[in-house]
C-alpha cells in the first residue's frame, strides 16, 4: 500500500492505493480517497497516518530480523524504578553483604512505613 497524489484540474488529491494482481495483470486499486492534498496536510491527517505506519513497520522490521536469525546487538538501559533500586542496593552495601553469603532478614512494621533490616553473618 502507498499514498498516491493525483492532479484533477487545478486540485491535487491523495489516495491510499494497493497493487493487486487480477487475471495475470497488476492493477492499482484505490482503497480510500484521503481528500484534497491541502486539506489533508492542514488537518495533519497525513502526518498521523505516517507516524502510525512507521510505528507498525518498526515492529514488523524487528519481527523480520528475529525470523531471519539476524538480531542486531541491542543494549538495554534501565530507567526509573529498576535504576533507583539497583543504585540503592549498591550504595547501601547490601550487594556486598549478599555476595559473601550473609543472611539478610527484613521485617516491616505494618502500622508504619519504616523497615528494620538486620544482617547476620
Amino acid at each position: 500500500m502507498f499514498v498516491r497524489e493525483k492532479r484533477i484540474g487545478s486540485y491535487r488529491y491523495l489516495y491510499l492505493v494497493e497493487t493487486v494482481r487480477e487475471n495475470g495483470q497488476t492493477k492499482q486499486r484505490i482503497i480510500r480517497n484521503l481528500g484534497r492534498k491541502e486539506v489533508v496536510e492542514a488537518g495533519g491527517d497525513l502526518d498521523r497516518l505516517a507516524r502510525s505506519a512507521a510505528r507498525l513497520s518498526q515492529r514488523s522490521m524487528i519481527l523480520s530480523l528475529i525470523e531471519d536469525g539476524s538480531i542486531p546487538d541491542l543494549t538495554c538501559r534501565r530507567i526509573g524504578a529498576p535504576l533507583l533500586l539497583e543504585r540503592l542496593w549498591q550504595e547501601s552495601g547490601c550487594r556486598a553483604v549478599a555476595s559473601i553469603g550473609a543472611t539478610i532478614t527484613v521485617s516491616t512494621a505494618s502500622t508504619s512505613c519504616s523497615s528494620i533490616i538486620s544482617i547476620a553473618p
